[in-house]
């Protein structure tokens, strides 16, 4: 029987590549985003997060194999950064986790950031890992240009202390990471835009920066995690960001 994946952030970036991966390699994919998607909603608005479920399991038919959670925002928007990038995302997999626990293969999978490894805001993280939105938004306006990173970094570790709980991993329900860099997606087009942007990211960057990543560059990794093949890797968070990871954490990770 065809698998049925809900991408969310579908409509583009790496959310639309991961949902055309999924689809030529013949799966029933359910997109999730403001537009162009079979579910049309905004993780940022708790009321509709709230009324989420029945609407995905009508356009899914009735069941779900998988989430590949791709939808996410970098602006000068801090409100929709918490909202989208931390609280809807943790939301909609914690209401999904139950019906992909019926799948006989569930997979999650969730799109953080290779900017978890910069300066972030601790106080942030922690009232995201809280649960306290309202803390969060008031913290996240104080210090904007550590929003993002602080998110994306609240996110890896919520998948790291959730993954292996008896209700996920215990249900044979897989949740892992994927930390990309700097990829070619409206969000990163300002960036590259510029000769100091795109020196900075060649000085950070070991593969090099001639040829940046692509959305359909990260998909097939996506898609390799979403899939019953990911039998026994649990709340990894994997980097795809060209040797940041390394150049900046070094060989011991562990200590």
């Amino acid at each position: 029987m065809k698998r049925t994946i809900l991408v969310t952030g579908s409509a583009g970036g790496i959310g639309g590549a991961a949902a055309a991966q999924l689809r030529a390699d013949g799966l029933h994919v359910v997109g999730l985003d403001l537009r162009e998607a079979e579910v049309t909603a905004n993780l940022a608005d708790p009321a509709e997060r709230d009324g989420l479920v029945d609407r995905i399991l009508v356009a899914s038919g009735g069941s779900l194999d998988a989430v590949v959670a791709c939808a996410g925002v970098a602006s000068a928007d801090t409100s929709a950064m918490v909202a989208v990038n931390y609280f809807g995302t943790v939301a909609l997999l914690d209401v999904l986790r139950p019906i992909l626990a019926s799948s006989n293969a569930p997979r999650a999978v969730v799109v953080t950031s290779s900017a978890t490894i910069l300066p972030i805001s601790p106080p942030l993280v922690a009232a995201c890992l809280a649960g306290d939105e309202t803390q969060a938004q008031e913290l996240a306006s104080m210090e904007p240009g550590l929003v993002y990173a602080s998110t994306k970094r609240a996110l890896s570790r919520w998948v790291r202390r959730t993954s292996a709980h008896h209700e996920w991993a215990g249900a044979g329900v897989l949740l892992n990471g994927v930390a990309p860099g700097t990829v070619r997606t409206a969000m990163t087009a300002r960036l590259l835009s510029s000769a100091e942007g795109r020196a900075l990211l060649a000085e950070a960057t070991p593969i090099g920066t001639a040829d940046y990543a692509s959305p359909e560059d990260i998909a097939p990794l996506l898609a390799f995690l979403a899939s019953p093949q990911c039998r026994y890797l649990v709340g990894q968070v994997l980097f795809a960001d060209g040797g940041k990871d390394v150049i900046r954490r070094g060989d011991d990770i562990w200590s």
